[in-house]
């Protein structure tokens, strides 16, 4: 099989290998599409996360190729099925994963796939000791792969959403509108509010977010009132998060997701303020039934495919190329 291999911060190199051998308790997927996360880009750029020979990739649509004999409910997915990945795994054994927090788990960032383990830039990805229905969960045949790769990122925003407690009158700010600024957007309609805005720079994205039903808005040309009851900062800048505090009430929620590298002022104000990390099985389940079901539809907002040889030109294009709204790399496409 052909994989992209990290090689050192700028260059990866396609590796050719057998096929993953499959344990009794494995699953073998073959990738259909493998979206490029933020996380990809800070990875295969500055060398976070990740180590020489690992394989990036975490945002996936696959089908079923082997399923281990000693497998549990293996005959509900018989090969052929298609799936969205949940990559990331956790120790099942620590007082944060005992509390359903596996995002917090210590040894999460090594289990999972992407990072710790070989991830979806590649042919074909091997899950050990799965478990069906959370590990991957099975999606009609007929839902298109540029639908089921947004599974990973709206479970990101479906866990901020629930966070964030929103209700169906409040009125909502997301503060950037990158591909998990638009997710948090359509998982906050679909989870119970009718209002959202997403504020965004630029032009291309504050498209893709009406597209999705949000109003949208230039931070630095709002003329509403600053009377939001939640803001959520998907940005991670400190900028943002200035303009984050001017459009709360006091009282407000204000639900912190970016990852960024400024400082962040403290104290905020009077906010009841909260960060949101990662997600656990049930935001997952639920990200994946808002896609199947059809209340979140996110495929068209894939505005770039690559192949998998051209992995490195669509992780490029995803940190540098402005019309970029999201990037995926398709083992099966050619160049």
């Amino acid at each position: 099989m052909r994989s992209a291999v990290f090689v050192a911060p700028g260059h990866l190199e396609i590796e050719h290998s057998d096929q993953p051998t499959v344990g009794p308790r494995d699953l073998l997927l073959r990738v259909e599409a493998c979206g490029v996360c933020g996380s990809d880009v800070a990875s295969y750029v500055h060398g976070h996360y990740v180590v020489p020979g690992q394989v990036l990739g975490h945002e996936m649509s696959a089908i079923v190729e082997t399923v281990g004999a000693a497998v549990a409910n293996r005959e509900s997915f018989p090969v052929g099925t298609r799936v969205a990945v949940r990559p990331a795994r956790a120790c099942e054994d620590c007082a944060y994963c005992d509390e359903n927090r596996p995002g917090l788990c210590g040894e999460s960032g090594a289990r999972t796939l992407g990072y710790g383990v070989r991830g979806g830039f590649a042919e074909w990805v091997l899950i050990n000791e799965v478990a069906l229905r959370t590990d991957v969960i099975a999606v009609p045949p007929d839902l298109a792969p540029d639908e089921v790769l947004w599974a990973e990122p709206l479970a990101v925003a479906v866990h901020s959403v629930r966070r964030a407690g929103i209700s169906p009158r409040d009125r909502v700010a997301v503060m950037g509108g990158g591909s998990v600024g638009l997710c948090v957007a359509a998982a906050a309609l679909a989870l119970g509010t009718q209002s959202v805005v997403v504020f965004e720079p630029r032009e291309v994205r504050r498209q893709a977010a009406l597209t999705i039903g949000a109003e949208v808005s230039d931070p630095g040309s709002w003329a509403g009132s600053a009377d939001f009851d939640v803001v959520i900062d998907t940005s991670g800048s400190a900028q943002a998060l200035d303009s984050s505090t001017s459009l709360l009430k006091v009282g407000g929620r204000l639900v912190l997701v970016g990852l960024g590298g400024s400082e962040i002022p403290w104290p905020l104000g009077p906010f009841d303020v909260s960060t949101s990390f990662a997600y656990d099985d049930s935001d997952f389940a639920a990200a994946v039934d808002l896609i199947v079901s059809g209340r979140v539809r996110l495929g068209h907002l894939l505005t770039h495919t690559f192949s998998l040889d051209e992995t490195g030109a669509a992780i490029e294009a995803s940190a540098n190329d402005a019309s970029v709204i999201k990037a995926a790399v398709k083992p099966d496409c050619r160049p």
